[in-house]
């Protein structure tokens, strides 16, 4: 848990491919927190609008904490506590709305569908942060579970990302920014410690059979144009 607002929760930025330009871009979000509070020990909810952005698929997120080092609980618990990322086309006014939030099976919340940096602890040191493996090293899917709001303070159900820590989800498959709304939870009544994030945008790899359909359609407009130039 922490005890300073998350004011710059706001700044999260975005980067990835614009609709119809070939080149990285990045543009601002702004996170709203919802009312009230949700999960057990009462979670703090932040709710990003990823529509209209002039972005088409979002690839990956990463999640980073500010590494500001205030606030909060020291040792396994530094830095943010994550307790449930979600992705969503439902517009969600209070954080209440959580436990029946129809959400898009986005995330793979495993070793192979996540990237854990774990930052810095600040005294007393414990041997792991919370909610990460034996070896401190990966998020633990049975400990930290990020695809619910239900995080239990100093128990169970969240994981902390140590100051100036991070966390990247691999999203499953791209996922289209229309309508769509990211909610992220801080274990605690009052936010912490500041969250920034970014997000890797990129559009559908096309299959290898989609390839060999596109080449021959050009070989197939190659062969009209010659015949048609030599009439």
């Amino acid at each position: 848990m922490q005890s300073i607002l998350v004011r710059s929760v706001a700044a999260l930025a975005v980067a990835g491919s614009l609709a119809g330009a070939a080149q990285a871009a990045s543009v601002p979000v702004t996170f709203e927190r919802l009312s009230g509070l949700s999960g057990f020990s009462g979670t703090s909810v932040f709710r990003a609008d990823l529509s209209g952005l002039g972005l088409t698929d979002i690839a990956s997120i990463t999640l980073f904490d500010s590494n500001s080092k205030q606030g909060g609980s020291p040792g396994a618990f530094s830095g943010f506590d994550l307790d449930a990322i979600m992705l969503s086309t439902t517009r969600a006014t209070a954080a209440s709305q959580m436990s029946g939030l129809v959400t898009l099976p986005a995330f793979d919340f495993t070793t192979a569908g996540t990237a854990f940096t774990a930052g810095t602890q600040r005294a007393p040191v414990a041997p792991k942060l919370s909610g990460t493996d034996a070896t401190g090293l990966n998020v633990d899917p049975a400990a930290a579970t990020l695809g619910q709001f239900d995080a239990v303070s100093f128990t169970s159900g969240s994981v902390s990302l140590g100051d100036g820590g991070s966390i990247t989800f691999h999203l499953n498959a791209p996922v289209s920014t229309a309508g769509l709304y990211l909610y992220v939870g801080e274990v605690g009544n009052t936010p912490g410690e500041n969250l920034g994030g970014v997000f890797v945008a990129s559009a559908p790899v096309p299959e290898p059979s989609t390839w060999a359909l596109t080449l021959a359609g050009l070989g197939l407009c190659s062969v009209f144009l010659r015949r048609r130039r030599q009439a």
